[in-house]
């Protein structure tokens, strides 16, 4: 069935930043089941239009590209739940994708209003590739690094934003892993006391 912008929204994705999106791409069931959305053109046609990257062609070899930026992007993740920093490559390689030549258009709206508005000069992978950084650089920048964190299931490691207002969420999904979780601390207590 193909990915619409609404099942997309309901699958997990579209909610936070693009960066975490594409590390999602690689999908755990929570049982360890893998689902690359990145072999998934549906998916990724709603993760460009979700993110505003409308107009972007991604070729077999922009989606071998993805790939490589997922896993460092999964690793960077790792890094910042983790509580570390960046290293100064990976700040190296996030300025350099960010540098991509743009144009800057002020338009007039119909109630009268203006706004700076963003182009780019080629709608092309360098500059998907270069959005996707900033939204993680947007994160950084505004100090939410504590707020990321990945679902402690290793059957899934879903990477997620959280949200709420004490920062105490642990679970990608409380229906999903949180109740395979529950689940599985009262098997345990039960096969305790039959012992």
């Amino acid at each position: 069935m193909p990915m619409t912008g609404q099942r997309f929204v309901e699958n997990g994705f579209g909610k936070t930043y693009a960066w975490i999106d594409l590390v999602n791409s690689e999908e755990y069931d929570g049982y360890g089941f893998l689902s690359d959305h990145l072999t998934d053109l549906s998916w990724i046609k709603t993760f460009l239009d979700r993110w505003d990257l409308r107009g972007v062609r991604i070729t077999c070899a922009d989606i071998r590209h993805l790939r490589r930026l997922r896993n460092t992007l999964r690793r960077v993740a790792e890094t910042l739940a983790a509580g570390g920093r960046l290293s100064a490559g990976d700040l190296d390689n996030i300025n350099q994708a960010l540098r991509i030549p743009i144009h800057r258009c002020l338009l007039q709206r119909r109630d009268l209003s203006y706004r700076l508005e963003i182009v780019p000069s080629r709608y092309d992978s360098s500059w998907a590739r270069a959005e996707i950084l900033r939204s993680l650089a947007l994160m950084l920048a505004a100090g939410e690094q504590a707020r990321l964190k990945i679902c402690p299931n290793p059957g899934c490691r879903w990477v997620f934003y959280d949200q709420t207002h004490g920062n105490t969420r642990k679970w990608c999904r409380d229906f999903r892993c949180g109740n395979r979780d529950k689940v599985r601390r009262l098997r345990a207590r039960r096969a305790a006391m039959e012992r």
